[in-house]
């Protein structure tokens, strides 16, 4: 057996492995018992693979209390309805999460409606692609939920991009958190340090997590009037 071919059965036994590792980590976790979506939907498909992914680096608030809701599809005043990612049910209130999968490089600030993201394509060239203000676009989600909710609840706005992407040149200047995947944890984790005067009943929150659970697991009616009322 030659060299090159040992090497290439090594290559392909190891991926069988971690796909497999990967296949009973997902089937364990609380995210698949939300959603039930398959591991080869997560596997392949890049926003929900985003979504997993940035599960996994919230995954410890959960002995901590937390519960998690994902691929809301919430009605607003318009008839319309407002698809949120994540949210995150924490007893000082609800972090509301845009999870952004993307590379390159960004760039943007809140006051602009589009920010930009640059890609490469080869010998110094680049593309450019533009994308509704994700602050903005967290706001709608927001404002749609509120009325669902206890008007004492805190939510926070968190913008999650992928460790593919760079933020080359991203300006905020309110209390928005706009940061990689990986640094989720210690953002939120500082946010809550700041909130002294709020905490949720055990009760409340189990309340209002009840009330938009809900507006998860959406069908594909549902879904295909989301897409054909956002164009």
């Amino acid at each position: 057996m030659g060299f090159a071919i040992l090497i290439a059965i090594i290559v392909i036994i190891y991926k069988v492995i971690d796909f497999s590792v990967g296949y009973n980590r997902y089937k364990a976790s609380n995210y698949y018992q939300s959603t039930n979506n398959s591991y080869l939907s997560v596997y392949f498909d890049k926003g929900l693979n985003g979504e997993y992914s940035l599960y996994q680096y919230l995954q410890p608030f959960e002995s901590m209390g937390c519960k998690f809701l994902f691929n809301l599809y919430v009605p607003r005043n318009n008839g319309k309805t407002s698809e949120i990612d994540v949210i995150m049910f924490h007893p000082k209130g609800l972090f509301v999460i845009e999870s952004k999968n993307y590379s390159g490089w960004i760039f943007g600030n809140e006051s602009n409606k589009q920010w930009t993201q640059t890609l490469p394509v080869g010998r110094g060239r680049s593309h450019k692609e533009r994308f509704y203000n994700p602050i903005m676009q967290n706001a709608t989600h927001i404002r749609a939920i509120r009325k669902y909710i206890d008007d004492t609840i805190p939510i926070h706005s968190v913008i999650a991009f992928s460790d593919n992407c760079t933020l080359k040149d991203v300006t905020v200047k309110s209390n928005v958190i706009v940061t990689y995947y990986s640094d989720l944890l210690r953002e939120i984790k500082y946010k809550l340090s700041e909130i002294n005067n709020y905490s949720m009943t055990p009760e409340l929150l189990n309340e209002t997590y009840n009330k938009l659970s809900q507006y998860a697991n959406a069908d594909e009616y549902t879904k295909f009037q989301h897409i054909n009322n956002s164009r």
